[in-house]
C-alpha cells in the first residue's frame, strides 16, 4: 500500500476519476433541467424578441410605454415583497419556539405549520374566497363585534393574507433550519456579560440567523411572485398580477410574443430584486463581522 493511501489520500489518477464519476452523475440531472427549463426559456425569449421572424423591442417598447403594464408590474413586486415581510414576521417567533426541542407541543405545531401544503393551491384559494368573501368569516366577525368592515376578495390585502398562509411553511422552514445551528451557550454568555433580552436577540441571536432570513425571503419572494392560482381566484381581474397576465395574453388572447415577454420581464425583475436584496445582506453581515 503507498504512502499517499496509508494517509488517507488517494493518488492524483483516483482524484480524477473520483471527480469523472461526480461528474457523470450530474448528466441526468442537467439533461432535465436543459431539455425543460433552459431551451423552453430560449424559446420564450427568441420568441419575445422576434415575433414577426424579424429581431425587434416591439413587445418590451409596447409593455413599459403602456402605464398599465408598468402598475402590473409594480403591484406584483409590492405584493410579494409585502408577503415575504409578513411570512418573516409571523413565521420568526413560530420558528424560535420550534427550534427549541424542550418546548411541548412541537408536533402539533408543524402539523399546523405545514397543513397548508397537504392541499392543493385550488382547495386553499376557495377556503380564503369563503372566508374574505362579502358574507365570509372575516368580514361578519367584525361586524358583530361593532367594527365595520367591508369584504377582502379581490382586493391587494386579501391576494397578500392568502400568499402569506400559503408560504409561511416555507419562511418557518428556512428559519428553524437556521436557529437550530446557534450555539444555545452564546445567549447564556450574554445574558452572564449582562446582555438583556432585546440585546441578546438583537445582537446576537438576529445576526446569526441572517442566513436562513435571506434564503426564506428569497424564496418566498420568488414563489409569491410566480404564483398565479391564488391571486388570479382570491385577486381576479381587480388585481392582476404578472402571471395572470401572461395567462391571459398567452392562453386568452393567444398574443403568444407579448405573453413571452411579459414572462421574461417577470423573470428578470424577481432575479434583479433577489440578487440586489442578497448582496444587500451579504455586504450588511459582513461589515457588522468588520466592526465587530
Amino acid at each position: 500500500m503507498s504512502t499517499t493511501v496509508e494517509n488517507g489520500r488517494l493518488p492524483a489518477a483516483g482524484n480524477s476519476l473520483l471527480r469523472l464519476n461526480a461528474g457523470l452523475l450530474l448528466v441526468p440531472a442537467l439533461l432535465f433541467y436543459a431539455a425543460l427549463f433552459v431551451w423552453p426559456l430560449v424559446l420564450s425569449t427568441w420568441g419575445s424578441f422576434a415575433p414577426a421572424g424579424q429581431l425587434s423591442l416591439e413587445t418590451y417598447a409596447h409593455f413599459f410605454g403602456d402605464e398599465f403594464y408598468r402598475s402590473v408590474l409594480w403591484r406584483s413586486m409590492r405584493i410579494s415583497a409585502i408577503t415575504t415581510l409578513m411570512t418573516l414576521i409571523i413565521g420568526y417567533p413560530i420558528a424560535v419556539y420550534l427550534s427549541q426541542n424542550w418546548r411541548k407541543g412541537r408536533s402539533l405545531v408543524v402539523f399546523l405549520v405545514v397543513a397548508p401544503m397537504f392541499v392543493s393551491a385550488v382547495v386553499r384559494s376557495y377556503g380564503w374566497i369563503i372566508i374574505l368573501g362579502p358574507n365570509g368569516i372575516l368580514s361578519s366577525l367584525m361586524n358583530s363585534i361593532g367594527i365595520p368592515m367591508g369584504h377582502l376578495l379581490y382586493s391587494e390585502a386579501g391576494v397578500i393574507i392568502a400568499l402569506t398562509h400559503v408560504f409561511l411553511p416555507f419562511m418557518v422552514i428556512a428559519l428553524v433550519g437556521s436557529l437550530q445551528q446557534i450555539d444555545p451557550s452564546l445567549a447564556r454568555a450574554a445574558q452572564i456579560l449582562g446582555a438583556n433580552g432585546v440585546s441578546v436577540f438583537l445582537r446576537v441571536i438576529l445576526p446569526l440567523t441572517l442566513p436562513g432570513i435571506s434564503a426564506g425571503s428569497v424564496i418566498v419572494f420568488c414563489l409569491a411572485a410566480s404564483g398565479f392560482v391564488t391571486p388570479a381566484l382570491v385577486g381576479g381581474a381587480a388585481v392582476p398580477v404578472m402571471p395572470y397576465l401572461v395567462y391571459k395574453e398567452g392562453l386568452l388572447v393567444l398574443n403568444w410574443p407579448f405573453a413571452s415577454a411579459v414572462a421574461l420581464i417577470l423573470l428578470v425583475a424577481t432575479a434583479l430584486v433577489t440578487a440586489i436584496y442578497t448582496f444587500a445582506v451579504r455586504d450588511g453581515a459582513s461589515k457588522r463581522r468588520v466592526v465587530r
